[in-house]
């Protein structure tokens, strides 16, 4: 194995650097994976260029997938050569929590490219108990997706599931958006409405099958979902966008005892209008908070998200809009901060 390798290090806020560092020594439990797609997150962003991770250096990346090119002397699940994505989340498997299986409430956990190196690298050292196999049919860059569509599956599993015949709204076509669709019409939703300020974005969403894309900088969002509901209102919506906007369409587009999920963070503070704000209680509103994922015995996200990739009706890879190398990294990390392109899924490759 090669004692150096390349990777793009944060060093401060906004300083990224693609540079040479040493390839990561793995413990007796760790797994040391050739990285061979690794996708930006929308976290990704702000982290990188604002926040910053919780140390320096740090190299940044958790949407990964790869081979395992080495592994430590206690593991059993993976073997050399062996073609796996990582859950990102390092769940301390002790507090009340973990215990439970709720590993992404964990009280104690590390995170792979914020608070451990991550995957914007060669390589990257990862527990093995985090390594998830990927079926035979599902290729480095789809495998490298299933950290989002695990998290798309999440939501929907937090406020109980879809039932057949449901109305549908996603408020937000990112990434997680756009798989939060494809699972709304696995699980049997009769309509699924997407609203976004990109057209290049709902144009992908109309070509996967939603019945209405709505264009929020030019058209009433609301008015739109009430008149497609038979002004009743939606089932579910699920607020991915993160704005303050899409989070206040989000109470006043359900129908009475309707479902809101929220994802999205917007960052800074949300004042409600008190017409807003009396939805919640008027209409009996059911309101749920979904962060992460989860890979519990009994609620493995990532593998229903992987199953579903393998047998098709997930279809990650409508949503790639770039394939760059590696070493381009900083300079397009830079260009998605001054919004110079239009991007959705970008796929980095070392």
């Amino acid at each position: 194995m090669e004692e150096k390798m390349m990777a793009a290090v944060l060093h401060a806020s906004g300083d990224l650097r693609y540079e040479e560092v040493p390839t990561p020594k793995i413990e007796a439990r760790d797994i040391l994976l050739k990285v061979k797609a690794a996708g930006n997150c929308g976290s990704d962003l702000e982290r990188i260029m604002v926040k910053g991770t919780y140390s320096f250096p740090c190299i940044p990346g958790h949407e990964t997938s790869g081979k395992v090119a080495k592994v430590g002397k206690d593991v059993k699940n993976v073997k050399e050569g062996d073609r796996v994505t990582v859950y990102p989340l390092i769940p301390c498997r002790k507090c009340g929590w973990c215990l439970q299986g709720q590993y992404n409430l964990c009280e104690d956990y590390d995170y792979i490219g914020s608070r451990s190196d991550g995957a914007f690298a060669e390589y990257v050292k990862v527990p093995a108990a985090n390594a998830i196999m990927l079926p035979d049919n599902v290729d480095f860059e789809d495998g490298s997706m299933t950290d989002p569509a695990a998290v798309a599956l999440h939501a929907i599993n937090r406020a109980g599931g879809i039932k057949a015949g449901n109305t549908v709204v996603v408020l937000g076509a990112g990434p997680i958006g756009m798989l939060t669709c494809q699972w709304a019409k696995i699980f049997g939703a009769q309509k699924v409405i997407v609203t976004d300020i990109v057209e290049e974005k709902l144009n992908i969403m109309r070509k996967l099958g939603v019945d209405r894309a709505i264009d929020a900088g030019k058209e009433d969002v609301v008015e739109i979902i009430m008149s497609e509901t038979g002004g009743w209102g939606a089932d579910m919506i699920i607020e991915v966008a993160g704005s303050v906007e899409t989070h206040k369409q989000s109470l006043l587009s359900a129908r009475k005892r309707g479902k809101v999920v929220h994802i999205g963070r917007a960052h800074r503070d949300i004042l409600l209008p008190d017409e807003v704000f009396t939805k919640i209680f008027r209409h009996e509103l059911n309101i749920y908070g979904a962060v992460n994922s989860n890979i519990s015995p009994n609620d493995h996200e990532w593998k229903n998200a992987l199953h579903y990739i393998s047998n098709g009706r997930l279809k990650p890879k409508p949503l790639i809009t770039h394939r760059l190398q590696l070493g381009e990294i900083a300079g397009t990390f830079k260009k998605m901060y001054n919004k110079e392109i239009v991007y959705n899924k970008i796929i980095f490759a070392p």
